[in-house]
């Protein structure tokens, strides 16, 4: 798999493009819980949410709501 479909929890700016793709502000709150998420996501064994790629994360974001607690 290519590395643009990849996520990866612990870079900022990998971050900040999820949170511009939603149009959500990448202030270092909404950063920090961004990487959170990332983090429950990929420890999230569930067969829903696999492959671990950008869409499935994408999609893991708008089920749980994620993006509704940021500013």
């Amino acid at each position: 798999m290519a590395d643009k479909h990849l996520v990866a929890c612990e870079q900022e700016h990998e971050m900040v493009t999820v949170l511009k793709h939603f149009k959500k502000g990448s202030v270092k709150e909404n950063v920090a819980k961004m990487q959170d998420a990332c983090r429950a996501w990929k420890k999230d064994s569930g067969a829903k949410y696999k492959p671990k790629n950008r869409t499935s994360f994408y999609r893991y974001l708008e089920e749980k709501g994620i993006l509704h607690k940021l500013g």
